[in-house]
């Protein structure tokens, strides 16, 4: 790809992230709920959930798709629990395991804490989970600002999860043969097209 085909990619994907942020913030409430509820009842549904021995999920930003029943529902059924961190003063992130039960917010809250941007992440006296020790039968939730229905995502811009995921497949040949990457979100950020570049990640599977 040269450098004007990257320059064009780059511009459009600038104007789909304005696009889907701006439909983000048209969605009131009731809207949020109702598509977070559709969401999670099409991935505990799945094979994928129900196959899972572990799930690495994300705490929600007020815009974004809920997961809070998700959580519930893997804590109920034994599951392990993973949430990620940003490692300070990078664009890079881990995911660290929760050590109680997540039955209602609070437990959440108590085991997470704010970052700069408001978004709750696990506390650092969590256990941390290296790349290679993330269990083969592992299902990652992945958000974004849209989704098209062939797995493009289209994240917010500082490549968290490509980096992590292209990371994690070179380090863990047992999750990269049994694991699943699922794109996660509410039916309002599904896209007809979203513009790519070679080192964006696709997912294997979508739930909204």
């Amino acid at each position: 790809m040269d450098a004007k085909e990257t320059n064009e990619i780059k511009t459009a994907k600038r104007e789909a992230r304005a696009k889907a942020r701006r439909a983000l913030l048209a969605l009131s409430a009731a809207e949020r709920k109702s598509q977070s509820q559709k969401a999670a009842a099409s991935f505990l549904d799945s094979s994928i959930y129900k196959g899972a021995e572990c799930v690495a999920a994300f705490c929600s930003m007020p815009d974004e798709v809920d997961t809070l029943p998700v959580l519930e529902q893997a804590a109920r059924d034994g599951k392990k629990i993973l949430l990620p961190r940003v490692i300070a003063g990078s664009n890079a992130m881990d995911f660290y395991e929760l050590a109680a039960p997540v039955l209602v917010l609070q437990d959440l809250e108590a085991q997470t804490e704010a970052n700069a941007w408001g978004i709750r992440e696990p506390l650092l006296s969590l256990p941390r989970v290296p790349k290679e020790s993330v269990p083969a039968k592992t299902a990652i939730l992945v958000p974004g600002l849209a989704f098209a229905k062939d797995g493009r995502r289209l994240g917010r811009g500082k490549g968290f999860y490509d980096r992590y995921l292209s990371e994690l497949l070179a380090a863990n040949n047992a999750f990269a043969r049994e694991g699943k990457i699922c794109g996660y979100c509410m039916a309002s950020q599904i896209a007809a097209n979203i513009p790519t570049q070679d080192n964006d990640f696709f997912m294997q599977a979508l739930f909204y």
